[in-house]
């Protein structure tokens, strides 16, 4: 730990990278005994942060065992319990994964800021998918006929244009934090089911070599 009182660590709350308050911490200690002679020991630390923007709390785990001895003394392995990652994005472009943390981390601070950036974010897809349309609403129509969205994303897409536009305009709608987190987890969804799953998909094919039936050859056979 870097201090006694904080630890440095990125909120995935809001995004905020500093010194996070420990509020708590717990530690547990594993020892496997051959008769009397200890031979294997396992420490796990527990610690209860709180983040001193969005007070949002975390839960960060430190591991280590007789193992992980180094050169220079025991390494631990680290990781961020809580809250954890609803989707990995290892295939999204970089600019794109860079406006959606950059809109995450306004979504404590200014929820119009934050409309206005989740809906950049969405016409940033449309643009990477290749659309040449002049104007949002038009891109998502392309990217429908050309079934790079279907229609359920479609209206998760609708919603954030059009509450996108709001932000834009200053409007006062009434919207929540919790509401804006809502339109976060859209834009999360699709951005997984553009970029990740046909990558996920295309693994377990070429793992068991399958191929989905044409369904006008299958209509065909059963005539």
């Amino acid at each position: 730990m870097e201090d006694k009182k904080y630890l440095l660590q990125t909120c995935k709350h809001c995004g905020n990278k500093g010194l996070l308050k420990i509020v708590a911490d717990y530690k547990q200690h594993f020892k496997e005994m051959d008769g009397t002679d200890v031979i294997f020991t396992a420490d796990t630390c527990w610690v209860l942060l709180e983040c001193p923007v969005c007070k949002g709390i975390s839960l960060y785990k430190s591991y280590t065992d007789d193992t992980m001895v180094t050169p220079y003394g025991y390494e631990s392995d680290v990781s961020m319990e809580y809250p954890g990652n609803k989707y990995d994005y290892k295939h999204v472009p970089e600019s794109i994964l860079k406006s959606y943390q950059a809109a995450v981390k306004t979504s404590k601070v200014d929820l119009n800021v934050c409309l206005i950036a989740i809906r950049a974010v969405l016409e940033k897809i449309c643009k990477e998918r290749g659309s040449k349309k002049k104007n949002l609403e038009a891109m998502l129509k392309e990217m429908v006929n050309k079934n790079i969205l279907p229609e359920t994303l479609d209206q998760c897409s609708f919603l954030i244009r059009k509450l996108g536009n709001s932000g834009a305009h200053g409007d006062d709608i009434g919207m929540s934090q919790s509401d804006v987190l809502e339109l976060i987890d859209f834009i999360e969804t699709i951005l997984y089911y553009i970029y990740e799953l046909p990558i996920k998909i295309a693994n377990v094919n070429d793992k068991y070599n399958l191929k989905l039936e044409n369904k006008a050859e299958k209509t065909l056979e059963c005539e």
